[in-house]
């Protein structure tokens, strides 16, 4: 994702009632009061912009639902919200958030387009939230949980990246994430895991919290240590799921 877009999410609603400029302020102000306050630059019956220090945020009333075409795949795999499929086939409009900083640094916007996107789906009572750049599907009192306590030691990587676990015909276990190039780093990809999926799945997550909190150079070969005394070697490799990109290929020993 360009440093200069916009950043994008989608917070989908039961009906076309937009919330007030000052709700989402008052929202921002009460879920993280050590965050710079929300000033209003602009607002019309269908829209709201903020300056919100370095940054220029907005919301926007789209008066249908998000295409079902867009979503169908990321509610299908939404194993941590069961009632996907339900509450998004029946939502009927969306609102379109955007946050364009001049901070170059993606951690700083995702925790910035978190923290608008909490306060928006809170004053606007919403029914469901898809973070733009991984187009995960999410609860809106779930998101706000782990929004509300998101740090830079502590990040909410489930909130914005998909680790997509697939079993294959052997039973051993594939792996892929989406939603890492947002955050400044390479997606990781397993070929092959022999053991539990939510094991691989918690391997890939904390690999990727380390690559994303320490920033580390990494080499081809290098092996990655685990709290578990496992380990994965890395390798530099196009993606399977975009041959355009570079993924971190992990391999796990034994």
């Amino acid at each position: 994702m360009s440093s200069n877009a916009p950043w994008i999410s989608l917070v989908a609603l039961a009906d076309q009632e937009v919330p007030s400029p000052d709700d989402v302020a008052q929202c921002m102000a009460d879920a993280f009061p050590d965050a710079s306050p929300l000033a209003v630059s602009g607002s019309t019956p269908r829209a709201a912009t903020f300056d919100w220090g370095p940054a220029t945020v907005n919301y926007t009333l789209v008066d249908r639902p998000i295409p079902w075409s867009q979503i169908e795949g990321p509610c299908a795999t939404a194993w941590y919200w069961p009632e996907a499929e339900a509450v998004m086939r029946r939502h009927a409009a969306h609102l379109f958030v955007t946050l364009l900083s001049e901070k170059r640094d993606p951690i700083d916007r995702s925790m910035r387009l978190t923290q608008l996107v909490t306060a928006v789906s809170e004053a606007a009572g919403a029914d469901g939230i898809v973070w733009g750049p991984s187009s995960l599907v999410h609860e809106p009192a779930a998101f706000r949980k782990l929004a509300t306590t998101m740090s830079r030691e502590d990040l909410p990587l489930h909130l914005w990246v998909d680790f997509r676990v697939s079993e294959l015909d052997d039973g051993a276990f594939a792996l892929f994430t989406t939603g890492m190039e947002a955050l400044g780093s390479r997606e990781l990809e397993v070929n092959r895991f022999v053991g539990e999926p939510h094991v691989l799945a918690g391997y890939a997550y904390n690999i990727a919290h380390y690559l994303l909190e320490k920033t580390p150079q990494l080499k081809e070969g290098e092996a990655i240590g685990l709290p578990d005394g496992a380990q994965a070697s890395i390798r530099f490799e196009p993606s399977l799921v975009d041959e355009s990109l570079e993924a971190i290929r992990l391999d796990f020993d034994g």
